[in-house]
């Protein structure tokens, strides 16, 4: 029955239908929105009300590094306070101010959290009591600083006591000790933040560029709650959850569990939709069959945690990479190949940096000491950010195809915006200061408003050559194949059109075509026929030109949703009859041509139209004029024949 029910599964995962990107497009939108909102709110919440540095380590406040999975365990001294106080690594805390502590106290998720609004409730760990959690409070949370006494069990048995005094000097004592200046310790846990605009960008071209495309889409979704769910964001919606959840009304939100429910979740979900798209690179095939059972298996990280999470997160990872190198070994040289190697690049170097940060936060709480812990946590950081700016270059140029379609048009305005910026105002300033200089030295006063009246003036009369001046640079410098094809065809056919024939001009500019805007399939039709085809068999156009409606006018037509053709250029020479059609298909990757591209072709559609024309009268004429000389040459033979003298000197 298993058997029967995969092979009734397609091969590959469809594109998004119309209907499906109305429900796809509000949970890409939101997730965007929480992208955006989150880590502002965050970063807001941590300057205007910074936590205390000893959040970083459990139990520093009072000079002590605690085990998270055992708060009762002391796994080093903070401080030289703490060290001369009589605190020893492995010592296990049994009383707090006189009062017994249960034997193993856990910290619960969202108990740093807690600290910041003590009016939340967690449940409580089995074995534990409210009393062990409100014992503790001193050590973990920044409150007034007090003297605490602590009942201690060293590793050989013996019991001691030991005062301490909490507040923050222990923890900022011992970093500065470590090396470690006390701004780093502000933003330990930031480090990776300068890298979010970049996910953005990254997240924005894979879904909006190739909306319909499920991969694409679902790994720009898998970024978006990623840069949701993970500090600082997590704070803010963990926190914004709290507050919901406090207002009249929205109580049954308590029922979903702790306000950190929420960002787990999202990371949940952002870790199973990126392992998914890993698994379907690039263009969703489910092969090996496999490969259905390792996607249906991801939903179960939404059902574990900790080290375990962890565990198997790096082992699902692994086996997506290594899918995906098997993938590319299979695949012969073609543009698929190219796009699997960018991928694998930025796959495996995510899968590497990001295991590597996950190992890292394990590890962190095993450190024996705080200077190690600190290089631990900002490693873990550091890795994080760099495995998604590997993950995005990989994924840019890979789903965009390797030739960079986007990130080309991207360069060049964002070039040609920074030149004219940079010339305007440097002519505004010079001008400026100009006038100032002549007023000044003409009249002897000072220019008052007119030098800044007479800037503006002037750049503004040179916003136009300036704006054509650099858009022309650029063109020439990112889009060489389009500005030849562009200019370089119609120069072209004003000589082909002269003595090449019919199949030598609709090849050169099929071949111009195919440079400037780089299709997948290109066809030119002379009335009604296939006169050329490039990566479509004729019959299939013809099957597409007999299937497809007449035109009803005779612009450049663009059908997104046309699979085959997407663009069709009528060929009409000043308002005469209709020539024929060039039809071009997507690019490889399977995205439309940008308006650059389309307004390239609207401009050579004139020059092509007029060229055809001539080639199509001159061939009718030469084809006249050959069958003129037949007929003239049969003539001359007939009266040579009726002329012919025989050798006896009479006439035949």
């Amino acid at each position: 029955m298993a058997i029967g029910l995969l092979a009734k599964l397609p091969e590959r995962i469809p594109d998004f239908t119309r209907r499906a990107l109305w429900v796809f497009r509000p949970i890409w939108f939101a997730a965007l929105f929480l992208a955006i909102v989150g880590p502002v709110g965050g970063v807001w919440l941590r300057l205007s009300d910074p936590p205390p540095n000893s959040s970083l380590v459990p139990g520093s406040r009072a000079g002590l590094a605690l085990d998270p999975a055992d708060l009762t365990r002391i796994r080093f001294p903070v401080g030289d306070a703490a060290a001369a106080a009589g605190v020893r690594a492995e010592d296990d805390i049994l009383a707090v101010d006189t009062i017994a502590l249960s034997a193993r106290i856990p910290e619960r998720p969202g108990d740093r959290l807690r600290c910041r609004a003590p009016d939340t409730e967690a449940p409580l760990p089995a074995g534990t009591t409210m009393l062990d959690y409100g014992l503790l409070g001193p050590l973990l949370c920044a409150d007034e600083d007090r003297p605490v006494l602590l009942t201690v069990k060293g590793a050989d048995g013996r019991q001691r006591d030991i005062e301490l005094l909490t507040g923050e000097t222990h923890i900022e004592g011992a970093a500065a000790a470590s090396g470690v200046p006390g701004w780093i310790l502000d933003v330990t846990d930031l480090v990776h933040l300068p890298i979010y605009p970049f996910l953005l960008a990254c997240a924005w071209f894979l879904c909006r560029r190739r909306e319909a495309d499920v991969v694409s889409s679902i790994v720009s979704l898998a970024i978006l709650l990623t840069m949701a769910a993970e500090q600082p964001s997590a704070n803010f919606l963990a926190q914004s959850m709290a507050w919901a959840t406090a207002q009249p009304g929205l109580g049954f939100l308590a029922a979903l569990g702790p306000p950190e429910w929420a960002p787990k979740t999202l990371l949940d979900l952002a870790n199973v939709s990126l392992l998914a798209g890993i698994l379907l690179f690039p263009f969703g095939r489910l092969r090996p069959r496999w490969m259905i059972g390792a996607i249906a298996l991801l939903p179960v990280l939404f059902f574990v945690g900790g080290n375990l999470y962890r565990v198997l997160f790096i082992a699902l990872m692994a086996l997506a990479v290594d899918t995906l190198f098997r993938r590319l070994r299979k695949t012969p040289p073609s543009d698929e190949r190219q796009q699997l190697q960018w991928a694998l690049f930025g796959f495996a170097g995510y899968a590497v940096l990001l295991c590597l940060s996950l190992t890292l936060d394990m590890f962190k709480h095993d450190a024996g000491r705080l200077g190690t812990q600190l290089a631990l946590e900002m490693g873990a950081g550091f890795a994080f950010g760099f495995a998604f700016l590997i993950l995005q270059l990989g994924l840019l140029v890979a789903l965009m195809k390797y030739r960079l379609y986007d990130a080309e048009a991207v360069i060049s305005r964002s070039i040609s915006v920074a030149l004219i910026t940079v010339i305007l105002g440097a002519a505004f300033a010079g001008v400026m200061e100009g006038v100032k200089e002549i007023i000044l030295r003409a009249f002897g006063q000072n220019a008052g408003s007119i030098a800044p009246i007479v800037g503006t003036a002037v750049s503004t009369i040179l916003v136009v050559p300036v704006y054509e001046r650099v858009q022309r640079w650029t063109e020439g410098r990112f889009h060489r194949k389009l500005v030849d094809l562009r200019q370089g065809l119609p120069q072209s056919l004003r000589d082909l059109r002269h003595f090449a024939p019919l199949k030598d001009v609709t090849g050169e500019i099929l071949d111009r075509i195919e440079g400037g805007v780089r299709p997948r399939r290109l066809a030119f039709v002379v009335d009604g026929e296939v006169a050329d085809a490039r990566g479509i068999p004729d019959s299939d156009v013809a099957d597409w030109l007999a299937a497809e409606p007449s035109p009803g006018d005779f612009t450049l037509q663009f059908e997104a949703t046309d699979r085959i053709f997407s663009i069709r250029m009528p060929l009409r020479a000043e308002e005469g009859p209709l020539l024929g059609w060039i039809l071009v298909g997507a690019r490889p990757d399977r995205s439309c041509l940008s308006t650059a591209e389309r307004d390239a072709l609207i401009e050579i559609m004139d020059p092509v139209a007029r060229a055809v024309r001539l080639v199509l009268k001159r061939e009718e004429r030469e084809r006249g004029l050959d069958t003129m000389l037949h007929s003239l040459q049969d003539q001359i033979d007939r009266l040579q024949e009726r002329l012919r003298i025989d050798p006896a000197g009479t006439t035949a």
